[in-house]
């Protein structure tokens, strides 16, 4: 293939991925205690901020994670009976996007990649 479609899809995974990281933390940051409001009385969210109860980033990404599962596959957590449909609903609209389009990011990179790799690599 051609150098100038490798060239792009590198570029583009690499503004992928900075934009993506930089979505992680600012939710990570200025939105995970808002999100924890909505899941005060979540079994799985309490049992995460005793164990994850630092303030490094690891810890953070640790707490948002099963809260922004929640939000991006919520019949199958509803199903598992982790959390309840009115736990998911009644988390704004906003915050639910700050939840998941970080990951969204994230995981598109990751799809760039195997693209890349499948075109310019067989």
């Amino acid at each position: 293939m051609d150098i100038a479609g490798y060239r792009f899809i590198t570029i583009l995974v690499c503004v992928e991925i900075i934009i993506g990281c930089a979505l992680l933390l600012y939710s990570h940051y200025f939105k995970l205690e808002k999100l924890q409001k909505y899941f005060e009385n979540n079994e799985v969210v309490q049992h995460n901020n005793r164990v994850w109860s630092g303030n490094r980033p690891m810890d953070r990404a640790m707490r948002m994670g099963p809260i922004s599962l929640f939000l991006t596959f919520p019949k199958s957590y509803i199903r598992l009976g982790d959390v309840s449909a009115e736990e998911i609903a009644s988390v704004p609209l906003s915050l639910k996007r700050w939840a998941t389009w970080p990951d969204y990011f994230v995981i598109q990179a990751f799809v760039w990649v195997g693209i890349r790799y499948v075109l310019y690599e067989f």
